[in-house]
């Protein structure tokens, strides 16, 4: 794991990259950051989480970083060692933590800890859509008050700008730098289960409504149909070695501040 603080003091924000190795779209953005003359006006702490995973081009080395927090210091696992080491790292700060992805529908947050602060946080992405997962937890923010922010589809360009522009908002809005910037007033869209299933093919779209009897998946010349009315999220074809993605329903959008 790499830690660097731009700034002195202690740092009251941590942004993370990396926490899957193979999605770099979160180093890019900082690095991008460190090259300009952006000012900041505050500390803020920057975490390349998996490096040994990113240095080898992995996703992770022997488990997924993003599901086994808060972690075991005394693992055989890299992964698990690894997730207590960067607990430590984001607690008592506010994080944000960027990740890419093979689903569609980017970009957008997702806030795990079901916390009104950490929806909030999402706000300053200036992203207009938040995935909430409460219910399903996890995920390297859990604990935190944080807010995840899936940029786009893995080392593709398009991603790391994504990164770029959404750091800038985020710092913009935090006031950690001097730049115009526009919270958010995002629509909400609320997991409340999984669609498991292993190689099917995903044929609907997220974030778009799938009613009762809709064909969503195929595979094989068999199809999945929906048992009721969803919105897809984070559905992909490969994303997913078990599943095909999650359900959600629809809240609304959040009030303004």
């Amino acid at each position: 794991m790499h830690v660097e603080t731009l700034g002195d003091g202690p740092p009251e924000y941590t942004i993370v990259a990396c926490v899957h190795g193979d999605e770099t779209c979160g180093w890019h953005a900082f690095n991008r950051l460190k090259a300009s003359d952006v000012t900041l006006q505050a500390p803020v702490k920057f975490v390349l989480a998996n490096e040994r995973a990113f240095k080898l081009g992995y996703r992770y080395c022997d488990v997924d970083l993003n599901r086994v927090m808060p972690g075991d210091p005394e693992s055989e696992k890299h992964e698990e060692r690894l997730a207590a080491r960067l607990r430590r790292e984001l607690e008592g700060t506010k994080v944000l933590d960027f990740h890419s992805t093979e689903s569609t529908g980017c970009p957008y947050a997702i806030v795990s800890g079901g916390d009104a602060a950490s929806l909030e946080l999402a706000r300053s992405t200036g992203l207009d859509r938040v995935v909430d997962m409460r219910r399903i937890g996890g995920g390297v923010t859990d604990p935190v008050m944080g807010v995840a922010v899936e940029c786009g589809y893995y080392d593709e360009e398009g991603a790391a700008s994504t990164a770029h522009r959404v750091l800038l908002h985020f710092l913009a809005a935090e006031g950690l730098i001097d730049r115009p910037h526009v919270p958010s007033i995002p629509e909400v869209f609320e997991v409340v289960g999984d669609a498991p299933g292993r190689g099917y093919t995903f044929v609907a779209d997220n974030f778009r409504e799938v009613a009762a009897g809709d064909v969503f998946a195929k595979k094989n010349g068999t199809v999945r149909r929906a048992d009721a009315d969803f919105y897809p999220v984070l559905m992909s074809t490969h994303g997913y070695e078990e599943q095909i993605g999650f359900k959600a329903r629809y809240v609304g959008r959040m009030e303004g501040a």
